[in-house]
């Protein structure tokens, strides 16, 4: 089925639709979804367990004790052909060399690093959305200007005809101008196909229909950069951004780590054990005869491991190597986010001085029009200065779209650069 209508959609609200679509922040919500799942399973190391175990054995060969009883020598059988064991065993651990707490501390860590992974994709996101959203309305701008100078060469071409009739131009010049048109008319068509092929990308990326026509409600000149002031850009980088945080908190989720393996040995297990059981031992499988002895205890059970093998030791030097690594990735990832920074605040302020020359260059190239036309129509000019001057209008109103988008999307990149959304 086409779509229904038009879907007015600003830039907000295409911002929001994303969020609810987009494949790495779902990917993310599902990584959180994995983190409050582990603090789960770390709160369950404190718990309680209970066991239930069946146990039945068939002796094929009895085990027999001899014993003297009275000068007599007697065959005295240790057990039956059926045994038949049944048990509920309970432990309860009440110390684990501090691993149960150290372990729900790092699962809260990496439920932490979990919401910040959402928060580097929602950001990686919004630039991308910027860039297509706005990219989609600089196919729509380029599209207007190309079919607005495309009937201003027209009417141009009719005023040529209408003077060539009167002998007041070449045949020269109705050629050149009819040139002109035919040589203009692929732009309008690349123009179309450019505009069509920006909104199916946005479709794309907000979950919409292929084929849903969008009306985008916010202009490449109405909207407005939030530009940052000239504050400490790399300090508010670090406070800000989502890939930071994350490394600090795997630190720590390390250092924990560490500890844990620490305490591989010499450090003891006290837990709380207790059971009840049931044993029978009979020669057939007349169950309803059976003689079950009982057995119900409890009791304090602790383990102290004096000597792994330097199991430990190797364990807790793998860590701090992983810790070496980290501390290596995040010296690398500032000096990347210090590049970002500088960049993107480069090509932002280029983006500024950019548009405001693009400005001026459109009010003058349709100042230089307006003149050419004038001029050729008072018998002043040359068919050549007039077609001049409409490409240098065409080129300039190119230059300035390109430009006001290159600033919304510097900007955005800034944003993200220094850890806003």
């Amino acid at each position: 089925m086409g779509a229904a209508g038009p879907l007015s959609l600003s830039f907000q609200e295409a911002w929001e639709l994303a969020q609810k679509g987009n494949a790495q922040i779902q990917s993310a919500q599902v990584q959180l979804e994995k983190a409050e799942a582990q603090i789960g399973e770390a709160w369950s190391g404190a718990l309680p367990s209970l066991t239930a175990v069946g146990y039945y054995q068939r002796n094929f060969v009895i085990p027999e004790m001899v014993a003297e009883f009275g000068g007599q020598t007697m065959r005295i059988r240790l057990t039956q052909e059926n045994l038949l064991n049944g048990a509920i065993e309970l432990t309860q651990p009440l110390y684990a060399a501090g691993r149960v707490g150290l372990a729900l501390q790092i699962a809260k860590l990496y439920h932490q690093n979990a919401e910040e992974q959402i928060a580097v994709s929602r950001a990686q996101t919004k630039v991308d959305v910027t860039r297509l959203y706005f990219g989609s309305v600089l196919a729509q701008e380029w599209e207007k200007v190309a079919a607005q100078t495309y009937a201003q060469m027209q009417d141009h071409l009719k005023q040529v005809e209408a003077m060539n009739r009167e002998g007041l131009v070449s045949e020269y010049d109705l050629i050149r101008s009819r040139v002109q048109v035919s040589n203009f008319y692929p732009q309008v068509v690349n123009s179309q196909s450019a505009m069509k092929t920006a909104s199916e990308a946005l479709n794309i990326v907000l979950g919409l229909p292929k084929n849903q026509e969008l009306e985008l409600t916010d202009g490449l000149a109405t909207f407005n950069p939030d530009v940052p002031g000239e504050d400490d850009l790399y300090g508010l980088a670090m406070q800000g951004r989502g890939e930071i945080r994350q490394l600090g908190l795997q630190d720590g989720m390390l250092r924990k780590l560490k500890t844990i393996e620490a305490h591989g040995v010499w450090w003891p297990n006290l837990a709380l054990v207790g059971g009840y059981s049931l044993q029978a031992q009979e020669p057939d499988f007349d169950l309803n005869n059976y003689y079950w002895s009982e057995n119900l205890y409890g009791g304090l059970a602790l383990t102290i491991p004096l000597f792994d093998g330097f199991k430990a030791s190797h364990r807790v030097q793998q860590v701090k190597a992983d810790m070496k690594m980290l501390g290596l990735q995040r010296e690398q990832l500032e000096k990347a986010i210090n590049l970002e920074i500088i960049q993107a605040k480069s090509k932002l302020d280029e983006a500024q001085k950019n548009v405001e020359a693009q400005v001026e260059g459109v009010d003058l190239a349709r100042k230089g029009l307006q003149i050419a036309e004038t001029r050729y129509a008072n018998g002043l000019a040359t068919q050549l200065e007039v077609m001049d001057a409409q490409v240098a209008l065409n080129q300039a109103q190119m230059n300035e779209l390109n430009a006001r988008y290159e600033l919304i999307t510097a900007n955005a990149e800034l944003q993200k650069a220094i850890g806003r959304e």
